[in-house]
């Protein structure tokens, strides 16, 4: 009896895991279909106040970042982040981060706890508009210093591939 129903839970687990992937799969196909291949500028509130636009926020490359407190891919991707940051920060990277909280309240409370020191934007439509309105989180894109996008993540942080891209755009 006990073998059967370790059975069927190991084939619930398969069932609900293939779903998973055919769940992601077509986000991302669709998704594909709509993601910029330049980035315009949008205005959203700096979530340490004031408002901010991409534009004011860019530099010669640019890693912009749709994440959430809540959300435990997008915490476990900060240290790749700070990674980034400290590295290739002083070669001209900017991170711009778009929380996507509820509240500008939660979303500086997670800057601020989460030592994040790049400027962090709270969501708005035509941010997420900008940026091909992905419905998903994490989502990250490389940017150059023309505002064509060079790299998309969907989900988790490819950080081999994001590097990559940073090294590129950046020198090594």
């Amino acid at each position: 009896m006990r073998s059967s129903t370790y059975k069927i839970l190991a084939w619930v687990g398969v069932i609900v895991f293939l779903g998973f992937i055919f769940y992601a799969y077509e986000t991302q196909s669709r998704y594909a279909q709509n993601f910029p291949k330049t980035v315009v500028n949008f205005q959203a509130d700096n979530v340490m106040g004031g408002k901010t636009d991409y534009a004011s926020e860019k530099g010669t490359a640019t890693l912009i970042v749709l994440t959430a407190s809540w959300c435990p891919s997008c915490r476990a991707e900060l240290p790749s982040l700070m990674q980034f940051y400290k590295e290739f920060g002083p070669k001209g990277l900017k991170i711009l981060m778009i929380d996507e909280d509820e509240s500008k309240k939660v979303a500086r409370k997670f800057k601020k706890s989460m030592g994040i020191p790049w400027t962090m934007m709270h969501w708005n439509y035509d941010a997420l508009m900008a940026l091909g309105n992905p419905g998903v989180i994490p989502v990250s894109f490389v940017v150059d210093k023309d505002d064509k996008v060079q790299h998309i993540d969907l989900g988790a942080l490819n950080e081999l591939r994001v590097r990559q891209e940073l090294k590129r755009l950046l020198g090594r």
